[in-house]
């Protein structure tokens, strides 16, 4: 049987019946498949697990948000997450295309290139971390890797207990709840919450939430910076800054009236992608931990005009 008759007729078997179905001599001698992803976040896991996709969407903006596995120039862009070149796709000539389960009205479109699956990560019940490594497992068995699933899955467990104990060490890091935003406009911002993958690792870590409003299924909320007022919280925005941010919060009198924005508890985070898996819980860990550690050393950085 060839390859990608065997993918296309896994495309209607239960993934882990069909997978567990196959020899582990045969599993491990299978060529890896081609693979398109349109979501970030299983391109990230992907990546981490050794495998380079063929084709993927966006890839430069995918380089710029999750920045870390960076994609290699050999990964083709095949256009936009939600309305991607079935042109381009087709002419990869992949076995498998992946899409997380908001993308799933594409489904219809793409199977018609290649037995598409659909991985749901963040939905209403939250828990995205969670969800991240039951879908990391799935994945590795259909790159027949399940060795390096199953360390991927350990090492994050270990960066974040890692990065617990040397929170652990320097309390005075995260005595203060934080604001954990991303600026929108110059009046409003989206805050991350419960459901959030950044929620899921804050409480791994034993840093506590200054928001407690509501969130959607992604994990964050919009609001005004006049939300932002608690006394006792400090706050970290993600750069980069939308241009008419970045030149005009230096004299925005509502930001600079925010409790931690006067008195210095406020600092810049480096790019990430607020939907992603398990490397992007790993490397937000190590940032937020080496963020709050420094800030409990000194005064936490003002923010750059």
């Amino acid at each position: 049987m060839r390859r990608r008759d065997f993918l296309r007729g896994a495309a209607s078997a239960p993934l882990a019946l069909t997978w567990a179905a196959m020899p582990l001599r045969s599993l491990a001698q299978a060529a890896a498949p081609r693979i398109v992803v349109l979501d970030w976040g299983l391109a990230e896991t992907l990546l981490a697990l050794g495998i380079t996709p063929v084709g993927a969407a966006e890839v430069a903006d995918y380089n710029a948000s999750v920045v870390h596995p960076l994609a290699p120039a050999s990964v083709a862009d095949v256009g936009l997450r939600l309305a991607p070149s079935l042109e381009l796709i087709q002419a990869l000539a992949p076995d498998l295309i992946l899409v997380n389960s908001s993308q799933e009205s594409q489904r219809d479109m793409l199977e018609r290139i290649a037995p598409v699956h659909a991985f749901a990560v963040y939905t209403d019940a939250g828990a995205p971390y969670r969800h991240s490594v039951d879908v990391t497992r799935a994945v590795a068995r259909l790159c027949a890797c399940v060795q390096a699933g199953e360390t991927l899955i350990a090492t994050v467990a270990q960066s974040l207990a890692h990065n617990r104990e040397r929170l652990a060490a320097h309390r005075a890091a995260h005595a203060w709840p934080l604001y954990l935003m991303r600026f929108f406009d110059t009046r409003h911002v989206g805050v991350y919450g419960a459901r959030s993958l950044f929620q899921d690792v804050m409480d791994t870590l034993d840093v506590r939430n200054a928001w407690r409003g509501n969130t959607d299924y992604w994990g964050i909320g919009v609001a005004g910076l006049e939300a932002l007022a608690a006394p006792d919280a400090q706050l970290l925005y993600f750069d980069p800054l939308p241009p008419g941010v970045a030149r005009t919060l230096a004299g925005n009198r509502l930001w600079q009236a925010l409790p931690a924005v006067a008195a210095g508890r406020v600092a810049p985070l480096p790019p990430f992608w607020g939907f992603g898996m398990l490397p992007s819980a790993a490397r937000f860990a190590d940032v937020l931990a080496s963020t709050l550690i420094a800030g409990s050393a000194s005064a936490v950085a003002p923010v750059r005009s």
